[in-house]
């Protein structure tokens, strides 16, 4: 790592850790890329990501816990459509957190309806955790795999490939919801 002065590997990982606050797929697709290289061991990239991202979700859980204390949220947690999805979501909950780690915009609510909705902590940690070790490590495994494949030259272009993709993604969800059909 060319760019970092000598004895500041720490604000790399730092950086690695903060990422995932602030958008999730990005800072694990960056981090995979950048594992790449060969001036730098995987291994701290992989935990620094990783822990990063579980930090990250610990904390929403707790948003919809807190909500439900509210007379609003109380309300609406008695609505019958709300119910319903109330006993799905307890019947279900270590499949559904671990399913929605793969579907797009559906993580968030998810998290915040597990706590909502009372589901143990320790079950909601363990889900979220087993997710993202495995989200994270089929992204590195894809990377180094492609690495192989495509060869070292190609390996620089991989991590521009992973920006153009996730641009591209998030240009369509804004481009569908800016001019899609509203009902």
């Amino acid at each position: 790592m060319d760019f970092i002065p000598e004895g500041s590997m720490w604000l790399l990982y730092l950086g690695l850790f903060i990422g995932p606050f602030i958008q999730e797929d990005t800072a694990v697709i960056g981090a995979a890329s950048l594992s790449l290289s060969p001036m730098h061991p995987w291994l701290p990239i992989y935990i620094a990501v990783l822990a990063g991202l579980i930090t990250s979700d610990s904390w929403k859980y707790w948003l919809g816990w807190a909500a439900k204390h509210h007379d609003w949220a109380k309300k609406f947690g008695e609505r019958e459509r709300v119910t319903k999805m109330k006993h799905t979501v307890l019947n279900n909950a270590v499949k559904t957190l671990i399913a929605v780690r793969f579907l797009p915009m559906a993580r968030i609510p998810t998290y915040l309806a597990t706590g909502f909705f009372g589901v143990p902590y320790y079950k909601y940690w363990l889900s979220i955790a087993f997710s993202a070790v495995l989200y994270v490590s089929m992204l590195f495994l894809a990377f180094h795999l492609l690495g192989e494949l495509v060869g070292e030259q190609m390996k620089r272009y991989l991590p521009f490939v992973a920006v153009g993709l996730v641009v591209s993604v998030l240009a369509a969800l804004f481009l569908r919801r800016r001019f899609g059909k509203t009902q």
